[in-house]
């Protein structure tokens, strides 16, 4: 059973693939991370927490593309 997504999930993983993770809001990056969509790599020069696709969140972006 595929799990329900909240509809702005795609955007915000779009977001992280475009390297603008840090405009993520804290509550939704903290769901994602929890999903196993995002992984968290280190923090910026400013503190910002930093993240990435997790495999499972590009193939959420790429099943969305079809």
């Amino acid at each position: 059973m595929t799990e329900q997504r909240d509809p702005t999930d795609l955007d915000y993983l779009t977001w992280v693939a475009e390297g603008r993770a840090a405009m993520v809001p804290a509550d939704v990056s903290a769901r994602l991370l929890a999903a196993g969509l995002l992984v968290q790599t280190d923090r910026d020069k400013v503190d910002r927490q930093r993240f990435e696709l997790s495999p499972a969140g590009l193939d959420h972006i790429r099943s969305s593309d079809q």
